[in-house]
């Protein structure tokens, strides 16, 4: 595992610390420390200095108690010139330490929220099938004030190097010591304060290495004694859970078969495994194996972690649909907005309209409980009450997807997945009968940061005359291109939009080509029809 260095050359500059001034001052931009802050011309010199003498020292903590969805949490808050240095410190590092995540870590990561994960997790559901049936749906007790320091510390050192910065880490680590988020309940210093961006960091590293030993059943496939006590396990568990006919039918194809489909389950590892910060789920076809992997967990948790489950975990049917989020999610994919959030959302429209607000004041003071609604598939909700609108995105989205052609949207096709390089096969293979093309102005790109001068987009219609080829969508749909259907793509390239008004005109259509993909001296690619 490569560990990087050099970083703090990166990080002690003044443009690094205006950037983390412009991240950390988000939303935030009216209060009178921001602007203080602003107001100073030596701020940002001040804590530039703190970091290259290594003389910066968290500032004092104050706290604050607040009822979220019926939790108390327990805040540690500090003053805006802390969040700022915190800022600078995660502008270099928090890439390189979001590598060591599993890929299906949501919380507190650019680009991916809770609502990738629920539609991640409905998408996976939805094309498994009938091979995932059972959820197990748990969470670590009380993890920030938990875990141990010298865990996320361990951890960052396997991906920084950097002594300046590993001495900061280390500084903003240690300084819940001795607070009231810092426990001695394992005999060691423990707790990490919640309320500041560096900690949901801090936090995911503590569990990053937890997520990649849950993806390889914790390395026992290498241990072939623990892995026939474990299936002896398995099947007893089995006789034990029987309730119906197919359990029974199972278990007629004998211990040999049972104690051999657990040992595949544990080969295979865990595909369909997913964590909101210290929220995790895990899909499975196998109620039994579920179980038996929650007291892995839980033994993983304390031994190696020093952290608890929480008594409150559950495994269930996907037909009853998996909490998780504000979300329910179905055996067919189908996402539901949790109950308590629904009746909150209706109640708060319903009070709007008796205090006799109009449709767009209402729709303005339930902005929050829409957006939830909107992430789900209740539309009919929404236009009960007359809430939905017509995003831009939306919108925009739609614009993108007109054809100039009499066709249907569904035959509209990548225009990467068409292109022939070296490598790639044969050129015949991606041979393309063009039919038509016109030359549009782009939704995406534009000349100006105004957006008001937009750049031009070439949109061809082809027949396929190369073989069938298959690719992923954005959505996480299959799509195929099949020999003699017509489709059409969209491509700005310059290239092909100068071929197209100079080397040939519709008159010379219909006729065969080739989109290779090439490079000009200076290294650079660019496509050209062939």
């Amino acid at each position: 595992m490569k560990a990087y260095g050099h970083l703090s050359e990166e990080i002690e500059t003044e443009e690094n610390f205006a950037a983390a001034e412009y991240y950390a001052s988000r939303r935030k931009k009216r209060r009178k420390e921001v602007q203080d802050f602003r107001n100073d011309p030596d701020s940002l010199k001040t804590l530039l200095h703190l970091y290259s003498t290594e003389s910066y020292q968290t500032s004092e903590y104050t706290y604050k108690s607040i009822n979220e969805r019926g939790k108390i949490r327990f805040l540690s808050m500090l003053p805006y010139p802390d969040h700022v240095f915190h800022w600078a410190m995660l502008l270099k590092s928090e890439p390189i330490l979001a590598r060591a995540l599993d890929g299906h870590s949501y919380a507190s990561i650019p680009g991916r929220g809770q609502h990738l994960m629920v539609h991640t997790i409905s998408n996976d559901i939805f094309n498994a099938g009938d091979k995932i049936q059972y959820f197990l749906n748990g969470d670590v007790s009380k993890m920030y004030a938990s875990i141990p320091v010298r865990i996320p510390k361990a951890h960052i050192r396997r991906k920084i190097k950097d002594p300046r910065l590993l001495r900061h880490f280390d500084t903003v680590i240690e300084s819940s010591i001795g607070t009231p988020m810092g426990t001695n309940d394992h005999g060691e210093d423990t707790g990490v304060p919640i309320g500041l961006k560096i900690s949901t960091v801090i936090a995911n590293m503590a569990l990053c290495y937890f997520d990649h030993d849950v993806r390889r059943c914790f390395g026992i496939a290498e241990n072939d004694v623990l892995m026939d006590f474990l299936a002896g396990q398995y099947v007893s568990e089995k006789f034990v859970s029987a309730r119906n006919e197919s359990d029974l039918k199972e278990l007629s194809k004998g211990v040999q078969y049972l104690s051999e489909k657990f040992k595949g389950y544990v080969r295979e590892g865990i595909k369909y495994y997913y964590r909101f910060m210290d929220n995790f789920v895990v899909l499975h076809e196998d109620k039994t194996f579920l179980h038996i992997l929650l007291d892995w967990m839980a033994l993983y948790l304390s031994s190696e972690l020093r952290l608890t489950l929480n008594p409150k975990w559950q495994v269930g049917n996907l037909i009853d649909g998996l909490p998780i989020v504000g979300y329910r999610i179905f055996a067919d994919g189908h996402i539901r907005v949790a109950k308590k959030n629904k009746i909150k959302a209706i109640r708060h429209i319903r009070k709007g309209f008796k205090l006799g607000l109009s449709q767009k004041e209402v729709r303005q003071h339930c902005s929050s409980y829409i957006g939830t609604i909107k992430h789900a598939n209740s539309i009919n909700l929404l236009r009960k009450y007359n809430m939905e609108t017509k995003r831009l995105g939306a919108k925009i989205a739609r614009k993108r997807s007109q054809c100039p052609f009499d066709m249907d949207v569904k035959l509209k096709r990548r225009f990467e997945t068409i292109l022939w390089h070296q490598g790639s096969g044969q050129e015949e293979d991606y041979l393309m009968e063009l039919r038509d093309y016109e030359i549009q102005n782009s939704t995406k790109e534009f000349y100006d940061r105004e957006k008001t001068q937009p750049k031009p987009c070439l949109v061809i219609r082809y027949l396929w005359l190369g073989k069938t080829l298959t690719y992923v969508d954005g959505d996480g749909k299959e799509m195929t291109i099949e020999q003699g259907k017509e489709y059409y793509s969209f491509t700005g390239s310059m290239i092909l939009i100068d071929q197209a008004q100079q080397d040939f005109s519709k008159e010379d259509l219909p006729a065969q080509t080739v989109i290779s993909v090439q490079t000009n001296k200076q290294n650079k690619k660019f496509y050209k029809f062939t």
